[in-house]
């Protein structure tokens, strides 16, 4: 089972500067160091080397707990390098050039390599060219489970994580090209690499690691015994070159290079020289790195301990293909990586909302800060006009009054003016609406129709008609009752003087009893 730590999920990418820290748990000893980037360069500013032998698991955690604590570092990246003697390695022909299909082939067929079940081993492999078109040549590398289980397990209890498991001889391939200068693209080199307690003879060509063998022999031995493991020690080179030979991997190397723990070793190179009758030579691995005065002083005092694997995987592990962690870890950082880019876009949606929310308030409230200057300005202005408005209507309603006086009289004196003679007028009516009414009686009707027309001639009247008539008896004589009715005439029409623009009264402006007789 894993679980998934919340607080450590990579919620925004690392920044350049972060520190790197490189670990290598061996049978013995416990190496670590400490690389950080500075100037586009990459400085190696600490190493530590504590001895493990014999110690418990427990034990060993606390080491390497306080061994990073010591460091004083803030979220380093830790990766972990496997020596070259804890991994084994087959030079094998894959017939396939595609990728995907080699990396199947490969999975089913790795535990015919080793004694151990697919489920018991990591697998990977590093191509190393085609040839016939159809096949590719790859160096195999298996590892157990149970190795780099215990290398995770010991990190964690240390409270950290491992984030990259590496394979040292392919980093050590790279190295050799990039920092020891040693050409490698058109001939191999065989590359010894002495540590305390082991040897890695490697053939490097092209920056690629083509044939790898471990030696149980290292500087302790050769020091401590060098008569019972001189010879035993060159034997095994020779073995290894011939092994080499044999599997007919690429060309023989023309050169030999020393590197590691050498300082103490003495002319190896010529013991060699002498028995394989091929160059050897001698090149320390500090030699073309930057490394802080700190680093510098620290690698002086050791003297029987490499740390070129780690060195060569901590300033190279970007380009490295080879990755040992196993699925489930890869399955858990997988997880945390989706979990982190989850959490990441949940924070920057949150943040625009926040962003857009802050950006309305603020013009909401600029805005009613605004209006509530604007208001302050003119709110005596407003008392001012509504002043005027209540001055300018009182003004309207008097001058409405003024126009219209004596409007009635008006009409009453032209309405007089055309009345024929033999007419009696009993009734006049008109309202602010335009209707107009007269009632009356007439000896004859022509007097009547002679009324309808002078009043159709008139300025003030409309559509004038003559209503209803009646007959009746007046004493002695005979006499019509008659209704005329028409519409006033509206404003801009004639119906007034030229000083007047208005309509007329409100209802109920005139109403006139009068008794005519011309």
């Amino acid at each position: 089972m894993f679980s998934i730590n919340i607080k450590k999920l990579p919620l925004f990418p690392a920044s350049a500067r972060q520190e790197l820290v490189g670990i290598e748990i061996g049978s013995e000893h416990f190496k670590l160091i400490q690389l950080k980037d500075a100037l586009n360069k990459r400085e190696l500013v600490n190493l530590i080397s504590r001895p493990i032998a014999g110690l418990p698991d427990i034990e060993v955690s606390k080491i390497i707990k306080a061994s990073l604590e010591e460091l004083k570092l803030k979220n380093p990246r830790v990766i972990t390098v496997i020596p070259a003697h804890q991994v084994i390695t087959k030079n094998i022909e894959i017939p396939s050039i595609d990728p995907n299909e080699i990396r199947e082939i490969v999975n089913l067929q790795a535990s015919r390599h080793t004694p151990y079940s697919r489920e018991e081993i990591i697998v990977d492999y590093i191509e190393l060219g085609i040839y016939k078109n159809s096949y590719t040549k790859i160096l195999l590398v298996i590892i157990t489970n149970a190795v780099i289980k215990k290398q995770f397990e010991l990190v964690d209890k240390a409270g950290f994580k491992s984030q990259r498991v590496i394979f040292s001889a392919e980093a050590l391939a790279k190295f050799s090209q990039k920092y020891l200068r040693l050409e490698t693209d058109s001939f191999p080199a065989a590359i010894i690499h002495i540590d305390e307690n082991h040897t890695c003879f490697e053939i490097a060509f092209k920056g690629k690691p083509f044939f790898i063998r471990s030696i149980p022999i290292g500087v302790k031995h050769l020091i401590a015994e060098k008569e019972r493991y001189e010879a035993k020690f060159i034997e095994e080179i020779r073995n290894s070159l011939e092994a080499y030979q044999s599997e007919n991997i690429e060309k023989s190397p023309p050169l030999i290079v020393l590197t590691g723990a050498l300082e103490e070793l003495g002319e190896w190179n010529e013991l060699l020289h002498n028995a394989l009758h091929i160059p050897v030579k001698n090149i320390p691995y500090f030699k073309n790195i930057l490394l802080s005065p700190q680093a510098l002083s620290l690698a002086s005092l050791v003297k029987q301990v490499s740390f070129l694997d780690l060195i060569a995987s901590g300033f190279l592990w970007q380009e490295l293909k080879v990755d040992l962690i196993p699925q489930e870890a890869k399955f858990r950082k997988s997880l945390e990586e989706k979990a982190g880019d989850l959490i990441k876009t949940g924070v920057l949606t949150l943040a625009v909302f926040v962003l857009v929310f802050f950006i309305l308030a603020g013009r909401i409230y600029f805005k009613s800060s605004y209006l509530s200057r604007l208001d302050t300005k003119y709110k005596i202005i407003h008392q001012e006009a509504e002043k005027l408005e209540k001055d300018f209507s009182r003004n309207k309603s008097i001058r409405k009054y003024i126009l219209h006086q004596g409007y009635s009289l008006e009409i009453l004196t032209a309405l007089y003016d055309v009345i024929p003679l033999g007419l009696e007028l009993d009734d006049i009516k008109f309202d602010s609406k335009g209707k107009f009414s007269l009632r009356g009686s007439a000896e004859s009707m022509s007097s009547v129709f002679s009324l309808v027309d002078n009043m159709g001639e008139l300025r003030y009247f409309n559509n004038v008609k003559l209503g209803q008539t009646a007959k009746r008896k007046s004493g002695l004589r005979d006499v019509t009752d008659f209704e005329v009715t028409a519409a006033l005439k509206p404003e801009g029409d004639g119906a007034a003087s030229a000083s007047r623009s208005h309509k007329p009264e409100g209802d109920g402006a005139a109403s006139a009893s009068r008794s005519h007789n011309k």
